[in-house]
């Protein structure tokens, strides 16, 4: 593999496919990097509660990152390396503006009980898989306002809905906000609020500090928007078969899509030093 001591995987779109699994010919391969010599991990949107399952299936020893960067946990000392919330004055601005422009919203609580996903109406519109699919974690209130008024902080705000009116709403908030575009589905944006430093990006800081390694020689393999700011600024950016637009135009080449084992594909060219970039 030569110049590349680290590899960050999203999980998913790219290390699972399309029924949330990770594969066998994925793991298989991820471990013999790791035996390698190399340092493997996660860098995903996902929260801890809902990633963890993954993390001990690799059986991982290192950190990883979680919601886009909010998070950085050492799973080797069991402590955080990274945390950053939001007030709760701030989650009630977030969910003002939204309720303002009828924007769904969604305050994540916490990283590490649940339910932490709590709503107070119902949402019906594209993004409605994301939802149904985590019902475990969702807690419905009467009033929004009310309950984050009885916590010092959250974990995150999201807002779902049109792209344009959520864009006006980010360019509204203070710098201290971290805003993620995580996805668009027919123009309708799916996009987090966290506290300062929270991107795959800067969660990329921490994870040099800790491996010693340079951006140089680190390898991303990703599939979504949320991906991109990481992509930038990895010697290596790999794009799944699947990825959308943004982030093929940002990687050096692209594998196969996560149904068709890409993860795997990635790490076995770089392994035997064969990469063709676009």
């Amino acid at each position: 593999m030569g110049k590349y001591r680290l590899i960050l995987v999203d999980l998913d779109g790219t290390l699972l496919d399309s029924e949330k699994r990770i594969s066998e010919e994925n793991k298989k391969v991820l471990h013999q990097a790791v035996k390698n010599g190399l340092y493997v991990t996660i860098v995903t949107g996902r929260s801890y509660v809902s990633a963890i399952d993954y993390v001990r299936e690799l059986d991982l020893k290192v950190p990883v990152v979680f919601q886009n960067g909010a998070l950085i946990y050492d799973f080797k000392s069991n402590a955080e390396l990274f945390k950053s919330t939001l007030p709760a004055i701030t989650a009630i601005q977030l969910v003002r503006l939204a309720k303002q422009h009828s924007i769904f919203s969604i305050v994540y609580e916490d990283f590490y009980t649940v339910p932490d996903m709590i709503i107070d109406e119902d949402y019906a519109g594209v993004h409605l898989k994301y939802l149904e699919a985590n019902m475990w974690r969702v807690k419905r209130v009467p009033d929004l306002f009310t309950y984050i008024k009885t916590k010092k902080e959250v974990a995150e705000v999201a807002m779902v809905g049109g792209r344009s009116v959520i864009s006006f709403i980010s360019k509204q908030l203070d710098d201290g906000i971290s805003v993620v575009e995580n996805s668009v589905l027919e123009d309708e944006a799916f996009v987090e609020f966290f506290g300062p430093g929270s991107t795959k990006a800067h969660a990329l800081d921490v994870l040099l500090s800790y491996f010693q390694v340079s951006p140089s020689e680190v390898v991303f393999i990703g599939d979504n928007l949320n991906d991109v700011s990481l992509m930038k600024r990895v010697g290596m950016p790999i794009a799944m078969g699947n990825a959308v637009k943004e982030v093929k135009e940002a990687a050096r080449w692209v594998t196969t899509t996560n149904d068709e084992d890409g993860v795997a594909e990635a790490v076995k060219i770089l392994l035997e030093g064969d990469v063709v970039e676009l």
